[in-house]
């Protein structure tokens, strides 16, 4: 893909700046781009253009598509509601009341689809395409369709030449992040920390905020993917989605086993749950490391606890229900961290 070629190629020579100041060189350019180009083409109300690339534009290239997607059809089905109006207009009903009510229900269903955000504002261009003075309703829906196309287009690739954004590193960043922060509240179960509630309630929201972000990192490097020409990425659609999946379940697994090794009645040194909690942290910190690049993985002090925990299976005594309990969240854990590690030493970030 020769886009993706020219995009290495920029990025090889621009000067470093702050995040804002190179984002705000983004949008400049992208704004002066769009409306020369919508001269260029001989459209009117070049400002249209203009105004997509402000709403659409983002640092990088998932982004901008994602906004972009959105504005489309947004944009689309505005046009759509706005001819519909025209038509039922035209066969005699009020234009007043018409306008109004086409515009009030696609902003009352833009709260709940996010989608359909610019959908009232085309509507209303279309339903009062008089004041585009020489073009008709039909005409008018056109042309808002072609500036927006426009707009998008420069929006997405000004994004995609200079973006300094990549969506994967951070993701594999902000899962190392995650990871190790998990590791570190698991070796505060052996009961020597003290924990207060608003302290772990504090916890759990930053990490379900990370969850979260985590995400939206990862649909953006999907995006991305096919426009970069990431190989491995390309061959599996969600590539980096699923690990992102895989960072909420191993979220859940630790989280399980946290409350109950807590529950454990004895913590101290050399105790089996200290044993575990001091594995599976093990486990975690060297998926971490994974993640950032600075070691490899390491699954065989929580491969060997796993399996012992499940040889107590067999066993009816009381002394081996905790042992049992332990089992089923240990190997599901060990499973989602194998598949983590799986689609790490596919390294999709590598491009061709």
């Amino acid at each position: 893909m020769r886009l993706a070629f020219w995009a290495r190629k920029v990025r090889s020579w621009r000067p470093r700046m702050s995040a804002n100041r190179h984002h705000g060189w983004q949008l400049a350019t992208a704004v002066v781009m769009a409306y020369f180009a919508s001269v260029l083409a001989g459209l009117p109300e070049h400002f249209w253009a203009v105004m997509s690339v402000l709403i659409v534009m983002r640092p990088s290239a998932g982004g901008a598509l994602d906004a972009g997607w959105e504005r489309v059809c947004g944009t689309m089905a505005g046009v759509l509601c706005g001819l519909l109006g025209v038509y039922v207009e035209h066969i005699g009903a009020n234009v007043l009341l018409t306008t109004l009510a086409i515009v009030a229900a696609l902003a009352f269903a833009s709260a709940a689809t996010p989608a359909l955000r610019s959908a009232a504002v085309a509507a209303l261009i279309i339903l009062s395409a008089s004041q585009l003075a020489g073009h008709s309703a039909l005409q008018t829906a056109f042309l808002r369709v072609s500036q927006i196309a426009i707009g998008v287009g420069v929006a997405l690739a000004v994004a995609l030449l200079s973006s300094t954004y990549d969506a994967p590193r951070r993701l594999h960043a902000g899962c190392a992040s995650l990871l190790r922060a998990m590791a570190l509240r698991l070796r505060q179960a052996d009961g020597k920390v003290k924990t207060t509630d608003s302290e772990a309630e504090q916890a759990a929201a930053s990490a379900r905020h990370a969850l979260g972000r985590l995400t939206m990192l990862a649909r953006g490097a999907d995006r991305e993917a096919p426009l970069l020409r990431r190989a491995q990425a390309l061959r599996e659609p969600r590539h980096y989605s699923r690990i992102a999946g895989l960072m909420q379940r191993v979220f859940q697994d630790v989280a399980v086993l946290r409350r109950m090794l807590l529950a454990a009645p004895a913590r101290q040194d050399g105790s089996p749950a200290c044993e575990v909690a001091q594995a599976v942290a093990l486990a975690l910190d060297s998926v971490a490391d994974c993640m950032a690049g600075t070691g490899q993985a390491d699954l065989s002090a929580l491969r060997r606890i796993a399996a012992g925990h499940e040889s107590h299976l067999a066993d009816a005594g009381a002394s081996c229900r905790r042992a049992v309990l332990l089992a089923a969240p240990l190997h599901m854990l060990l499973e989602d961290l194998q598949r983590i590690c799986f689609y790490l030493r596919k390294k999709p970030h590598e491009q061709s």
